[in-house]
Formats: structure tokens, C-alpha cells, sequence
């Protein structure tokens, strides 16, 4: 999960989409937030759901939609291969819960989110947040500032990941990234095996504000786009994972 910034000037965390927009996002009562999978898995990933990937990483991240059951399950399969399927808003959007179904059936060998050489997952789930970004010292504006010519993107300022965590990490413990403090992982699981698909129900408005605190504006925090997915090409092993419904709640 190495991120583009002190590589190449983007975020390969997000390497993610243009996502643009500074109003703020009011949604029609019953308006779906983030399309779902198809009931048919023969139709394809709905849009605006759009793979995305690292130019210097060869290998990609496989993603299937599945028949599991009754319902309809995306896997994502890594092989030494990285990224991301992405799910930007129109507009920011003022979200309040994030749910979601997912497994971890490969967890990538010698995985540790807190260390370069480790910095894989078998599965996590990353939401974009709008922040102040003149609240943000010169060096990392100058940084992101480039990170943006250089993708043509306007990338997010803030990533805020959920993760399974891997040995020595505790559920609700909050991390940078390795490789750059914009991405922040919190742990929703301390084990990164499960014979079936768990449900995750998140506070995005308190799990953000712990992660950014001071660097997010007064009111509602506002989310540009929603990420997930498995990689595995630092630890140069495997990574395999299953996610079920994803849903957004203002």
C-alpha cells in the first residue's frame, strides 16, 4: 500500500481519480451514496466504480464480481500487484456512517502497515475527506501540490483507511502511513482470517476527526470519494479479499 507521494508525487493509496467539487453535498432522501453491485455479476462494476492503478507497479490488483449465496460479492486478488477501485462523489458529501461486508481470505506474508517494507493488506476500505488545506505546513502543500501536476488529478489531501490489523497493532489504533502522514489507517480487526464475510458499521464524522483532528474545518466533515481494495507488492506475496455490500449514509 505504498503511496505515491515520496515516490513520484501522487498518492499511490489513492493514486485515486479526479475528485473535485467544493460545495457542500445534499442527497435527494432514499438517493443512493455509492452504487451497488449489480445482482447479475455477468453486468460488470457499476459506475462510477473505476479501477485505479500505479504506473511504476506493473502488476495490478484483479477485480471480480462474484456470486456468493444470495448475494453478489466483489473479490479483489493481488499478486505482487497493487491497486485500488474507487468510487468518487460528484460533490463532497457530508456522510455520517459507513457500512460494509468484507473477508480477508490472503493476508499478504510478513505484512505490517507501519513499516515500508510491510506496507500491504488483504483488504481495507478508504474514505477521502475535504480538509483545510491552509492549515497544512509549506512543505506538505508544496509536496501535494506537486503530487497533483504530476497525475493531472486532483488528488485528496486526507485518506483515511480501515485495515485489518497485523500483529502487535490493537483494534482502534490509528497510524500514518508509512510513507506519508496523509493517509491514515485506523484498525477495525486484529486478525486478518474469518470464515465468512463481517459487517463493519463506522462513525466517518468522529473515526475522521480522530484521525485529522485540527486540520479539518469547523462543521460536518465532508468526504469526496470512498476506495477499496488489496495489495501485495512490497511484501512481494498475495493478497485476496471479499467485499460485500458498501453503503454511505448522510
Amino acid at each position: 500500500m505504498r503511496t505515491f507521494v515520496l515516490k513520484a508525487g501522487a498518492f499511490k493509496v489513492a493514486l485515486l481519480f479526479a475528485i473535485t467539487g467544493i460545495s457542500s453535498g445534499v442527497l435527494a432522501q432514499g438517493a443512493q451514496v455509492l452504487a451497488p453491485w449489480p445482482s447479475d455479476p455477468a453486468a460488470g462494476l457499476p459506475v462510477p466504480w473505476k479501477a485505479q492503478y500505479h504506473p511504476d507497479i506493473a502488476a495490478h490488483t484483479q477485480f471480480k464480481l462474484l456470486r456468493q449465496g444470495n448475494q453478489t460479492v466483489l473479490q479483489a486478488e493481488a499478486e505482487m500487484a497493487y491497486g485500488t477501485l474507487v468510487h468518487p462523489f460528484a460533490k463532497p458529501l457530508a456522510l455520517t456512517t459507513l457500512t460494509w461486508d468484507w473477508q480477508v481470505l490472503t493476508q499478504p506474508t510478513k505484512a505490517n502497515l507501519q513499516t515500508k517494507a510491510g506496507d500491504d493488506a488483504g483488504a481495507k476500505l478508504c474514505a477521502f475527506i475535504q480538509i483545510d488545506e491552509g492549515k497544512l505546513g509549506l512543505g506538505t502543500r508544496l509536496a501535494l501540490a506537486a503530487a497533483r501536476t504530476l497525475s493531472g488529478e486532483r488528488l485528496p489531501a486526507a485518506t483515511l483507511c480501515y485495515v485489518w490489523g497485523t500483529p502487535g497493532e490493537k483494534v482502534g489504533q490509528v497510524f500514518d502511513n508509512p510513507y506519508t502522514d496523509r493517509v491514515r489507517n485506523i484498525v477495525v480487526r486484529d486478525s486478518a482470517s474469518g470464515t465468512e464475510l463481517i459487517s463493519e458499521n463506522r462513525d466517518l464524522q468522529a473515526d475522521a476527526r480522530k484521525a485529522f483532528g485540527k486540520e479539518l474545518p469547523e462543521g460536518p466533515v465532508m468526504f469526496t470519494g470512498i476506495a477499496l481494495g488489496a495489495d501485495s507488492d512490497n511484501t512481494k506475496s498475495k493478497a485476496k479479499a471479499l467485499f460485500g455490500r458498501v453503503q454511505a449514509q448522510p
